[in-house]
């Protein structure tokens, strides 16, 4: 079985300006507004599709069990007796960066609905205007449906970064989302959704259970836990736009993955050009 890993940043409040942010780290294109957000989500749940955490995902032969984690925790996951729900992919919320709409408007919809997330927080925004609080980041790893990872310590590009100053940050970024946890094991996604085999290999080592990336295209079980794809959730999407999304065979979805491949492709190219200039 597959699964599709959604990707969110923040929750535009109702009444909010069409190119409201949070904070200055927030792109207005990512903003998915509360309604659109709480249409998506009851969307999920009324056509029950398999959601999942995504240490649930990452778990040994969970993916291919017959049983979600939605069912061991008491959470709907709706009836998959029909072969054609089977067929769907399993899908996994997660948000980055850390703002406080994770929990002022996100929590209350994922919880009335029993959905499972995972908010990746870039430690060193912590307590900024608009960014969750520590309070506020323990609130959300306190609740059972929720887990918090990391996002970088100062959100700035891992591939970027010399070797040491990258295996620094992820480690202070390690730390840190324990100490406001208190989990015992974190997931980490990659800021901008760069990275490489080294940034995976030093967020490995810092402790990191899982590396969420910006790549377009579905987990399957047994693949790379460093290297898990992702779906982005924009503000320009509507809903008819979000359930095609779901479908991997449909062309919005299709269309989305082959922009974003181009996209990434584009910038390896201009990385290795600028680094063969350098060097």
């Amino acid at each position: 079985m597959e699964a599709l890993v959604l990707m969110y940043h923040q929750i535009v409040p109702d009444g909010a300006h069409e190119n409201w942010v949070p904070a200055p780290l927030a792109d207005p294109r990512y903003g998915v507004t509360r309604l659109e957000f709480a249409r998506q989500m009851a969307h999920l749940r009324q056509e029950g599709y398999r959601i999942l955490a995504l240490d649930d995902l990452l778990a040994p032969g969970r993916l291919s069990s017959d049983s979600s984690s939605a069912a061991s925790s008491g959470v709907y996951s709706g009836d998959t007796s029909d072969a054609t729900l089977d067929e769907r992919p399993a899908l996994v919320v997660t948000f980055d960066d850390g703002y406080e709409t994770d929990l002022t408007q996100a929590l209350p919809i994922l919880s009335h609905l029993g959905i499972p997330a995972t908010f990746f927080v870039a430690t060193g925004h912590i307590g900024s205007p608009g960014m969750l609080t520590e309070t506020m980041a323990a609130e959300l790893a306190a609740r059972p449906l929720f887990r918090i990872g990391g996002h970088g310590e100062s959100h700035r590009f891992l591939s970027d970064m010399p070797e040491a100053e990258c295996r620094r940050e992820l480690a202070r970024s390690f730390s840190r989302v324990r100490e406001i946890s208190g989990q015992k094991s974190a997931a980490m996604s990659a800021p901008g959704g760069r990275t490489s085999h080294r940034v995976a290999d030093l967020a490995r080592q810092a402790g990191f259970s899982a590396l969420a990336t910006s790549r377009p295209g579905l987990y399957r079980e047994r693949a790379d836990p460093f290297s898990i794809p992702r779906l982005p959730v924009l503000r320009s999407h509507s809903l008819r736009d979000f359930v095609a999304l779901l479908d991997p065979r449909s062309l919005v979805h299709r269309k989305e993955r082959w922009m974003r491949q181009a996209k990434q492709a584009a910038r390896s190219v201009l990385s290795t050009l600028s680094s063969a200039k350098g060097g």
